[in-house]
């Protein structure tokens, strides 16, 4: 839409006054929270709704119910009438460049706008509400777009108007008002990770997806991402130390740079340490960093990931891989705030955020003696879940057409055959999202043309799962269970796979067999 195009109110064909029509929503009404005020008999407290929506202007009447009513498209010169007398006008003001089609919804600096979603609970019975090119209304009445059910909010409570600029919120008049970060709003733009408490019920804002410049982005859609992005908008706020906790290949990593780019450390640096990738002999010397000399082969002295992450975020993956002894070292740390190099005497302040991730039960090993229970509580004060692929299918299709069009400049224009869709859809996905990635690589440079059919997933999916004659079968899983009396460490040690791999292939045989 052409900027300076305006709303003119009218009665008869005298022109009261102009409202220039931006970005976003503007509501005419007799109520005095309405954005044009008529005060005029039968003129309705909420009369009219115009919406720009790219090179559209959208009108709703609300005065045909308390709902959004029908929706018409108003060209420049029309005019609309509301009350007795009045009218309101579209008008295009001298100079500016005719109006374009376009239907996308554009931030302020001409980047497509990230779609948002609201989201409800947590976890599991988390519910989430996509939020797209039309106004919704939130209340306790059955034909709300979003309808609750909580006797503490109002039949139409409030109203989500979407726009160029993003997502505003406004409140319908509602006895026990519409709050937005704790602060009781009329009108309010919305970001990701603010939380609308309307009565007893809060939603919390999350962007749908990330931004799509790499393969390892966060691409989603289901519910239960939502959730767990809602969880990050929520903790990036805060200083205190993250656990996150999911399988292998989930994206561990990435939920831990959105705690960090969406949080106030942003400008910091982001230093990732994977625990359990190095030698135990190089792990000090990487976490704390070394003085020159204080070993073999130390001519140098080395900022250990601490001082690397000074004013940002530490990301110590696989945390549970830590021997004891840096574990001691790293309770230290979180207690003081000050680091030694290895061979050094002078300790260092350091200002980190320090944001954990592990696949292991940390709580099982903390009952076992292998993790420290004090370092424990210092690093689950804030957990989040990652849900493994396989709980969440509904991320497989976004996924896979981010990765193919990823690929694309190495390998061409690749697409997925519905029934090779289908069978992604149906695999439990061990590795997860890493897993998902390299089927479809090797996928699209098997495929003979652009559509990747069935067999050539097929064979993909072969060559990258283990081999079944190599998976211990389950009498062998609980023979060595039995073996060693039940302890699961102990009888995955001797078989040789993690123990929560251990866990999941007796679980699943149970669940075969029963």
């Amino acid at each position: 839409m052409a900027l300076g195009d305006t709303l003119c109110l009218c009665r008869g064909v005298r022109r009261i006054r102009s409202f220039q029509l931006g970005a976003a929503a503007l509501e005419v009404g007799s109520h005095p929270d309405c954005d044009i005020v008529i005060h005029a008999a039968r003129v309705p407290p909420r009369a009219l709704l115009f919406q720009p929506h790219g090179g559209t202007v959208y009108v709703y009447d609300l005065a045909e119910g308390p709902g959004l009513g029908t929706r018409s498209v108003m060209p420049i010169g029309d005019r609309v009438a509301v009350g007795a007398g009045y009218s309101v006008a579209r008008l295009k003001a001298e100079g500016t460049p005719a109006e374009g089609g376009g239907t996308e919804l554009l931030h302020r600096d001409g980047v497509l706008r990230r779609p948002f979603s609201l989201v409800a609970g947590h976890g599991a019975g988390a519910r989430a509400f996509r939020i797209g090119e039309e106004p919704l209304s939130v209340g306790g009445a059955a034909d709300n777009a979003i309808a609750l059910s909580d006797r503490a909010i109002s039949r139409y409570h409030c109203r989500i108007e979407p726009s160029s600029r993003g997502v505003s919120i406004r409140d319908l008049a509602s006895t026990n008002g519409t709050w937005v970060d704790g602060v009781r709003i009329r009108r309010h733009d919305l970001r990701p990770g603010a939380v609308i408490r309307i009565g007893r019920t809060e939603l919390s804002v999350v962007g749908r997806c990330a931004t799509e410049q790499g393969a390892s982005e966060l691409v989603f859609e289901s519910t239960a991402m939502l959730s767990v992005m809602a969880e990050v908008d929520r903790f990036a706020k805060l200083s205190w130390p993250v656990l996150i906790r999911g399988e292998t290949g989930v994206g561990k990593e990435h939920i831990a740079r959105g705690l960090h780019e969406q949080g106030p450390r942003h400008k910091g640096p982001f230093v990732p340490l994977n625990g359990g990738g190095l030698p135990r002999e190089l792990v000090e010397s990487e976490l704390f960093g070394h003085a020159r000399g204080a070993f073999t082969g130390a001519v140098q002295a080395h900022r250990g990931a601490f001082e690397q992450a000074h004013g940002g975020t530490l990301f110590l993956d696989e945390v549970a891989e830590l021997p004891p002894a840096l574990q001691t070292r790293l309770l230290r740390v979180l207690e003081t705030w000050h680091v030694r190099r290895v061979g050094s005497e002078a300790a260092r302040r350091v200002d980190v955020r320090l944001v954990c991730a592990t696949h292991r039960d940390l709580r099982a090993m903390v009952r076992e003696g292998r993790f420290r229970s004090d370092l424990y509580y210092r690093i689950h004060r804030l957990v989040i879940e990652v849900p493994p692929l396989r709980a969440r299918p509904n991320d497989i299709t976004p996924l896979a057409r981010h990765f193919l069009r990823f690929m694309q400049p190495e390998v061409g224009d690749r697409r997925l055959h519905p029934q090779a869709l289908e069978r992604l859809q149906g695999h439990p996905w061990p590795g997860n999202v890493r897993e998902l990635r390299n089927v479809l690589e090797l996928a699209a440079v098997d495929c003979d043309g652009d559509i990747i059919d069935l067999p050539a997933v097929d064979r993909s999916l072969r060559r990258t799962s283990e081999p079944l004659s190599l998976r211990p079968s389950a009498d062998s899983l609980r023979e060595a269970l039995e073996q060693y009396d039940g302890n699961m460490s102990a009888a995955a040690r001797a078989l040789g796979i993690p123990r929560s791999t251990l866990r999941d292939r007796l679980k699943s045989a149970s669940g075969r067999e029963g």
